[in-house]
């Protein structure tokens, strides 16, 4: 997957050449496992509508092709690492990479945490502002995910807008950060009359997962800016 070479990085014009190519080959071979994470939050996406509309037997369709799509990531992202440490890449290089693809994992790591909660909670119970709120927050995680997409796609094709792309991803957390506010309040409200305590409390625990989730987007746009930066790709 990545490039090799017995060749000492740095030693000379070749040493050098191998090194960028094997760096771009592991942008790449992470922008693929992005590409994974982001199929899991378009899924997530059509998880979360299905459940609150009370389609259980969907839902757990939806549920279990989720989990198999975060087990494919961890898959990924381990055979990155394994081809990552043959590389010609600078020990320090292969470090920040592997920074990139275990925060990027955690995306996934999360949705699939609030996933396994949602389904301890029962759709018919939980309000109406409630649920479109929710909808309304994972709809601005799609669009978060999308300019992290954005990011990554920039940095591999060397556009020089990487800064633009990750700036973008920033403001969407802070809508997100603030949406959640709103919406903890909402279910913390409701919780004082809830039937079951296990509902709200559940659905505060997938709110938080979700907010997780952006801020590893955001975290991951940190790291594609600051490469971008150390190598005069802004």
């Amino acid at each position: 997957m990545l490039g090799r070479s017995d060749t000492t990085l740095g030693s000379g014009h070749i040493g050098f050449w191998l090194g960028q190519r094997a760096e771009k080959e592991a942008i790449t071979a992470c922008e693929k496992h992005l590409e994974k994470i982001f199929t899991i939050v378009n899924k997530f996406r059509s998880y979360i509508g299905v459940f609150l509309g009370g389609d259980i037997e969907n839902a757990r369709q939806l549920a279990s092709e989720i989990l198999d799509l975060e087990r494919e990531a961890d898959a990924i992202k381990e055979e990155i690492i394994n081809e990552l440490m043959k590389s010609s890449l600078h020990p320090m290089d292969q470090e920040e990479i592997i920074r990139l693809l275990m925060t990027s994992d955690d995306i996934a790591a999360h949705l699939k945490s609030a996933t396994r909660k949602l389904q301890h909670a029962h759709p018919a119970d939980i309000p109406e502002d409630v649920k479109t709120r929710i909808r309304g927050l994972v709809d601005v995680l799609v669009e978060e995910a999308i300019a992290l997409m954005d990011t990554i796609d920039s940095l591999v094709k060397r556009s020089g807008d990487v800064v633009s792309k990750a700036e973008k991803t920033e403001r969407l957390e802070e809508k997100i950060d603030e949406m959640r506010v709103e919406l903890i309040a909402k279910i913390l409200s409701w919780g004082d009359v809830a039937e079951h305590v296990s509902d709200w409390l559940m659905v505060k625990e997938v709110i938080e997962n979700i907010e997780s989730a952006s801020d590893k987007m955001e975290d991951t746009a940190d790291l594609l800016r600051t490469i971008a930066i150390l190598r005069g790709r802004r």
